[in-house]
């Protein structure tokens, strides 16, 4: 079972905690959903919006390899809950029964483990859960956030989140890095191992390695070492590329709690227990959750490009103005220019003119330049010089 060599109290339960898990995994679904508690003894009471929920309608069964039977609520996107309102008279509230009373020694502590996420994305409370203990009321406040990324040719994230890749263990769900990363694990270690890791799911026509198969389990933690798990895939194996969503929906959480049950609270019945025994029973065993919206608008983080068509032309019609009437003012200069020059050239060409005869009139001698005018006969000339 790999406890040789081990001296550590705390190594020793967390390889027993993967024992567990290798156990769980050879077993088949209805033997694990036997194993767990059913919806009505884990969901003892349920509101939303101030009135009663179905606790049959409105939870779907989901089997996690950790955890073992979660209950999914609002799962239906053709015919979900909304919330008109911000807080927690508003939200989901859920009074939820753990009994203690059948944990084993690998249970650490008592409580629940809670993830919020979209319907269509599969839950990983191992990794994005919160933890709410027994005998408290745990509130947890949620902001939306929507993440916008672009894709190619400005940056690489995956545009559709539906999965047509066969390697995607996470059949019938939307795409998500995190479920990209463990498929990639997955399928790696299934080509070298011929079995899988039980944490995560297995293609069809394959099984976990098995606890007490030695050669399995070596393969096993020999990959986990070389690879640094399925978090650090993506630096060891190039063929495994897990790209961010193109666009994603985050919650951002606010937790707190108070202790519960207080002495004025009405527990129903508790049968052969007196009021103090009943409130001790529940505060040892039972967890009150409230999930509601902080506020009902979010936040929108969206990429856009540095530089696009539109700054291009904008730009473009600025220099094309600039130049335009750059060129416009030069060529008024130039005729400008012209007409001055043709007018200097001809008032130099008269100027000249003038003075050539000017000229030619002071060369005649004084007798010579003498005009007679007479009465002219029929024979006379009319002018002689």
């Amino acid at each position: 079972m790999g406890f040789q060599g081990m001296t550590d109290g705390v190594a020793m339960l967390t390889r027993a905690k993967e024992n567990l898990m290798f156990t769980m995994a050879a077993l088949s679904d209805k033997q694990r959903i036997a194993l767990s508690q059913s919806k009505h003894e884990f969901i003892e009471m349920c509101s939303f919006n101030g009135k009663e929920c179905d606790i049959d309608e409105d939870f779907r069964l989901h089997v996690d390899p950790e955890f073992g039977n979660c209950f999914t609520f609002n799962y239906d996107v053709d015919n979900n809950y909304t919330s008109s309102r911000a807080g927690p008279m508003y939200g989901i509230r859920v009074l939820l029964f753990v009994n203690t009373s059948d944990y084993m020694s690998t249970s650490e502590s008592s409580g629940v483990r809670l993830a919020i996420h979209p319907p269509t994305e599969y839950p990983f409370p191992d990794t994005f859960g919160y933890s709410a203990p027994v005998g408290f009321a745990s509130s947890f406040g949620i902001k939306k956030k929507v993440m916008q990324r672009l894709p190619a040719p400005y940056g690489e994230c995956v545009e559709t989140k539906k999965v047509t890749d066969g390697n995607y263990i996470y059949s019938g769900y939307d795409y998500h890095p995190e479920g990209c990363h463990r498929s990639c694990f997955q399928n790696g270690l299934i080509d070298d191992c011929s079995c899988g890791d039980p944490r995560f799911p297995v293609p069809e026509g394959y099984k976990h390695c098995s606890a007490f198969n030695a050669t399995a389990r070596a393969c096993l933690e020999r990959n986990i070492g070389s690879v640094g798990d399925f978090h650090h895939i993506t630096e060891k194996m190039d063929k495994c590329v897990c790209k961010q969503s193109c666009e994603e929906i985050i919650h951002e959480v606010t937790f707190s709690c108070s202790k519960w049950p207080s002495g004025a609270t009405d527990l129903g019945d508790c049968e052969g227990m007196t009021e103090s025994e009943c409130e001790q029973y529940y505060r040892l065993n039972a967890a009150m959750i409230e999930v509601f919206y902080e506020q009902l608008n979010y936040e929108l983080l969206q990429e856009s490009e540095a530089y696009g068509l539109v700054n291009l032309i904008a730009d473009f019609g600025g220099h094309l103005g600039l130049w335009l009437g750059f060129s416009v003012i030069t060529v008024m200069e130039v005729c400008v220019l012209l007409v001055d020059m043709i007018s200097l050239f001809f008032k130099s060409r008269h100027e000249e003119k003038l003075l050539r005869e000017s000229t030619r009139r002071k060369d005649i001698p004084e007798d010579k330049r003498q005009i007679t005018i007479g009465t002219a006969n029929k024979n006379d000339a009319l002018v002689s010089i």
